[in-house]
């Protein structure tokens, strides 16, 4: 405990660096906290909430039936209800251990914002002792584990943060909670990027919108950050959205997420809620009124409606503003923080989608997968495989978070030694990247980068990305991940992937081993029906993504999941590089080496592949993977030809739809490609 003190402390000392925390000494009086306070931009005037809920009687209906603490005590502020309001102060004053997690306090702090100014001073000064006696559980937490990049610590900063500024008045233990909580969120700030120059954007994760722990945990992670800001700034006019780049890409981030069935998400990196929920919608509808950009009206109007009791509807939810459709939007978006794209033909049910995934070493809800990707075709084609349902287990660390549950490259050396976390000590060789779950992860950008290129893994700085373009015709991405391996294993791993709409995705791996015994193989992931014959396979889906309808559940949110049924989905698979590959499909639910990892059975839209697609290259210290691939309709019979035109040893050329296209690749030299024609 007295190292993750210390650890603690000189993060703060350095986020205080960073930019000074506002001074809370003479606050505004209540309500201070999203409502009132000091008149920044987003200000909400307090007197105005009840011509609001006039306006605004939907939105106002959904809070006032919600029985959670926070929106009872907005409902009674908004309709000066006396008796709702001594309930909600009976609420605070009852409030035991359980109450000590993040989310529960910043809930307890807002709650007792929104009341205070209706209280005794004796009696807000007895609820501002008893939520302070709360808090050094709570900020416990944050001291053993400060990473602004771990969805936790920002969870239980958040709720210090929040309820510090709800008491700081009351109770002189406030500020002492409230430095700390701001040090851990300075320097979610600084991970951002904002305001950094344009050379010095290593190590910052979250640049551009993403979360380097994936979708999933960004409903929790820079949502969390959202709610702190909102906060702050209302209580001290210190405002981070203004001019934000990456709370602007965040509206982006959540669009290009969704697959083109309109309601699941890419589910890279450990995600078991692959869907849409609302916790994203209240990300969205704060965001939507902040930026007022109709492409994010357009996603709350029509993309994820799902709308529950919640203060965010009645503070935040303008239905009213204009929107746009995204048909004007780029076809791809490239998240630079977290290596990722989202790519598309266009924006209709049946348009392909491609994601691809090459990411530095941040944090342990990563997955050890980098140069992978996935394809839909509004059902999924060539996807991540695997279930995750938060435990760990043998099919977590054997399958789930390694290299070959997605589709990508292994490169077996029979002599490696997998350092598995936590229950498996001792993981299997999957020739695979390296295992980084939970192996010194970094508490700042400082130590990130301390640990960037060390000699012995982990290691953090893994992928170098060598180009993104997209226009009207094609977009197109590469990234360098040898890295990603062990130490010497892979000194050089290229994958360049050409998105020729709405079609044709062509992938063009360089592939240097460290030792040519070692065997290289390209893996691809079918969710239903693989045939091989030949160096050609066809995958086939037949509406496979279908969900059990579950109750609400606490990790829900109060979202019920809805039956959905994909149209079927067909890929044509051509290895056209090696040309004495051997392409063959693979049996067995989460097999390789002979052995099965099956874990849990599938559930909420999750897939456990009971077949996949394994090209493995002649055995040499250079190999070229280059493999073309045609996502269409399962109706289609027969795709157009793919075909290597000329192929030399500086660089291949490749043509498809009957020489519509001729693609060339460099195979020496610098990672590159022209279109020819």
């Amino acid at each position: 405990m007295r190292l993750a003190m210390a650890v603690f402390i000189v993060a703060a000392v350095c986020a205080a660096a960073y930019a000074e925390a506002p001074d809370i000494s003479k606050l505004p009086p209540h309500p201070r906290l999203w409502i009132g306070g000091v008149k920044a931009p987003g200000y909400i005037d307090p007197a105005s909430l009840a011509e609001r809920a006039k306006t605004h009687p939907e939105d106002f209906n959904l809070l006032s039936t919600s029985s959670d603490l926070q929106c009872r005590a907005l409902t009674a502020l908004v309709t000066d209800n006396k008796e709702m309001r001594d309930k909600v102060v009976a609420d605070l004053k009852a409030l035991k251990g359980s109450a000590r997690g993040g989310e529960a306090m910043m809930n307890a702090g807002l709650a007792f914002d929104w009341v205070a100014p209706y209280l005794s001073e004796g009696e807000r000064k007895e609820i501002a002792t008893h939520i302070g006696d709360l808090l050094p559980d709570v900020e416990k937490r944050v001291a053993t584990r400060f990473n602004a990049l771990d969805n936790n610590p920002l969870r239980w900063g958040m709720g210090v943060g929040i309820a510090a500024l709800a008491i700081a008045d009351d109770d002189p233990r406030a500020l002492d909670f409230y430095k700390r909580s701001y040090a851990l969120m300075e320097d979610f700030l600084r991970e951002t990027g904002d305001g950094a120059a344009a050379d010095d954007m290593a190590g910052r994760a979250a640049y551009g919108g993403g979360w380097p722990e994936g979708y999933d945990y960004n409903r929790h992670g820079s949502r969390y950050a959202m709610q702190y800001f909102i906060a702050l700034r209302s209580a001290t006019g210190r405002d981070v959205f203004t001019g934000s780049k990456f709370w602007k890409d965040t509206q982006y981030f959540h669009i290009y997420e969704v697959l083109p069935n309109g309601h699941n998400v890419l589910p890279f990196q450990d995600n078991d809620w692959p869907f849409m929920l609302r916790l994203d919608r209240e990300v969205m509808l704060f965001v939507a009124k902040e930026f007022k950009d109709p492409h994010a009206r357009y996603y709350l109007n029509h993309t994820n409606k799902a709308s529950d009791p919640s203060m965010y509807e009645f503070l935040f939810n303008e239905a009213k503003d204009p929107e746009h459709d995204y048909s004007d939007l780029p076809k791809a978006h490239y998240i630079q923080g977290t290596g990722m794209v989202f790519a598309r033909s266009g924006w209709g049910p049946n348009d392909t989608y491609l994601g691809f995934c090459a990411s530095d070493w941040y944090i342990y809800h990563q997955n050890n997968a980098q140069n992978v990707f996935a394809i839909y075709r509004n059902a999924p084609l060539a996807v991540k495989d695997g279930v995750y349902n938060g435990d760990v287990h043998e099919h977590y660390v054997n399958y789930s978070i390694r290299t070959i549950s997605y589709n990508g490259i292994t490169v077996f050396d029979p002599k490696e030694h997998y350092g598995g976390p936590d229950a498996i000590r001792d993981a299997a060789n999957d020739g695979g990247q390296m295992i980084q779950q939970w192996h010194n992860n970094p508490d700042g950008l400082a130590m990130w980068r301390e640990q960037a290129r060390r000699s012995e893994p982990p290691m953090r700085d893994i992928v170098d990305w060598k180009g993104f373009e997209t226009n009207d015709t094609y977009t197109y991405m590469a990234a360098e991940a040898g890295r990603a391996y062990a130490p010497g294993k892979v000194p050089f791993f290229s994958r360049q992937i050409v998105f020729v709409y709405p079609n044709w995705i062509l992938v063009f791996d360089r592939v240097t081993s460290g030792d040519a015994a070692f065997t290289k193989q390209f893996h691809l992931h079918a969710p239903d029906e693989i045939t091989v014959k030949g160096n050609e396979a066809v995958i086939t889906t037949n509406a496979t993504m279908r969900a059990i309808k579950i109750e609400s559940t606490e990790k829900t949110e109060g979202t019920p999941v809805t039956e959905r049924v994909t149209t079927p989905g067909r890929l044509f698979v051509t290895s056209l590089l090696p040309s004495k590959a051997k392409v063959e499909r693979v049996e067995g639910i989460a097999t390789y080496g002979g052995k099965s990892y099956k874990g849990s059975d599938p559930y909420n839209y999750q897939l456990l592949c009971p077949s996949h697609l394994q090209i493995t290259a002649p055995k040499e210290k250079d190999s070229y993977f280059l493999t073309a691939m045609y996502a269409c309709d399962a109706t289609v019979e027969k795709a157009p030809e793919a075909k290597v035109v000329k192929d030399d040893k500086g660089y291949v050329i490749v043509s498809v739809d009957g020489g519509k296209h001729l693609i060339s690749f460099n195979k020496t030299g610098e990672v590159a490609w022209k279109m020819v024609k």
